[in-house]
C-alpha cells in the first residue's frame, strides 16, 4: 500500500469504528498513546508503517491484473455444473454468463438450493465447470495446470468464510501469514505485512492469541486481514456476517465497502441476507441454478 492510500483508508475505517463499535469489536481507541496497539491506529502511525514498507522496497502491488475496468477480472461463459445423482443428472448451475470488473461490490443472492455455493466455488476458481468456461484474468482456468491455477488464484483472490476457517493451532499473526507462505514471500517482509494488516483491522494487541481466545467479530477480522495478505484485487466472501451479531456484521460490511472505495478492490459476497444488498453496486439473483436477473444499484439504495 502506498502511504497516501493507507492513510485515507485508515481514516475511513477509524470513523466506522467510532460510529458502530460493539462489545465484540471493542471501543474505538486513539493509538497515539505510546504502547497501546489495541484498536485502529492513527493516520500518522499508518503513514509511518507505509513508509517503512517503502523503505524496504516492499510494495504489495499485484502484477497479475492491473484492473483497467475495460476487461473483466472474472468471466463466466455459458457455465454449467452438473452432478450425477444415481442415474439422474442434476444441473446445479445452468448456462451462467457473468462478467465481474475491478472496483465492483457484487452481491449474489438466492434461496437455499439456488446454486449460490456452487457459483461461489466457480467464481473462486476452486472448482471447474462441467461445460462452459471460467476465465480468471483472461485465462481459461480449465487449461491451467493445478499448480499454475493455485498460484494465480492465490495472487488474485482473497477468501473470507462464514466459519472463519482459521487454523486453531496457529495464533492470529500466523493465520494471517499463511497466504504469504504459500506465495513463498521472504519471512521478515511477510511478518511486517501481517503486523500492518492486523493494525488496520484493530487487532495489534491480539497477535499471539489463538482463534479460541477471540470473539466471533475478532476472528472474522483476522480472516479479513488474511484475505488481504498478498494484496489481491478480488475479495470473495461467503456469508461473511452469518455468524456475527448485527453491529459487528455492519462493521465488517462497511470495512469491505471502504476497501472497494479506497483501494479499488473487487468485492464479491455470496449470501442469503438481503440486508447486504445496500452495499452493492450490482446484485445477481439466482434461482434454480440460473441467473434470474441482475440489478445495478447505488450504495444504500433500498431493496426493490
Amino acid at each position: 500500500m502506498q502511504a497516501e492510500g493507507a492513510e485515507t483508508l485508515k481514516k475511513s475505517l477509524n470513523s466506522i469504528v467510532q460510529e458502530g463499535s460493539s462489545a465484540a469489536i471493542g471501543p474505538a481507541r486513539n493509538l497515539s498513546i505510546p504502547g497501546d496497539h489495541s484498536g485502529i491506529n492513527s493516520a500518522e502511525d499508518t503513514e509511518k508503517s507505509a513508509e517503512a514498507f517503502e523503505a524496504d522496497n516492499y510494495t504489495y502491488t499485484n502484477n497479475v491484473a492491473t484492473g483497467t475496468g475495460t476487461k473483466p477480472l472474472i468471466k463466466l461463459t455459458d457455465v454449467w455444473k452438473i452432478y450425477r445423482m444415481g442415474e439422474t443428472d442434476f444441473a446445479a448451475l445452468a448456462g451462467i454468463n457473468l462478467e465481474i470488473y475491478r472496483g465492483e461490490f457484487l452481491v449474489v443472492v438466492g434461496p437455499s438450493g439456488s446454486g449460490k455455493s456452487t457459483l461461489m466455488n466457480l467464481l473462486g476458481c476452486l472448482d471447474l465447470p462441467t461445460k462452459g468456461a471460467v476465465f480468471l484474468d483472461s485465462k481459461d482456468i480449465s487449461e491451467l495446470g493445478e499448480s499454475e491455477l493455485a498460484r494465480i488464484r492465490g495472487q488474485m483472490i482473497g477468501f473470507i468464510f462464514q466459519s472463519f476457517n482459521l487454523i486453531p493451532t496457529l495464533n492470529t499473526l500466523e493465520n494471517v501469514l499463511l497466504p504469504l507462505e504459500f506465495q513463498e514471500e521472504e519471512s521478515s517482509k511477510a511478518r511486517k505485512r501481517g503486523e500492518y494488516l492486523l493494525e488496520i483491522v484493530g487487532l495489534s494487541d491480539k497477535i499471539q492469541n489463538l482463534p479460541s481466545q477471540l470473539s466471533g467479530g475478532q476472528r472474522q477480522r483476522v480472516a479479513i486481514a488474511r484475505s488481504l495478505a498478498v494484496d489481491p484485487p478480488i475479495i470473495l466472501a461467503d456469508e461473511p456476517t452469518g455468524n456475527l451479531d448485527t453491529k459487528t456484521g455492519n462493521y465488517i460490511l462497511e470495512f469491505l465497502a471502504k476497501l472497494r472505495e479506497k483501494e479499488d478492490k473487487t468485492i464479491i459476497v455470496v449470501t442469503h441476507d438481503l440486508e447486504i444488498i445496500k452495499h452493492a453496486t450490482r446484485v445477481v439473483y439466482l434461482r434454480d441454478g440460473e441467473i434470474e436477473k441482475i440489478e445495478k444499484r447505488r450504495k444504500n439504495e433500498p431493496e426493490k
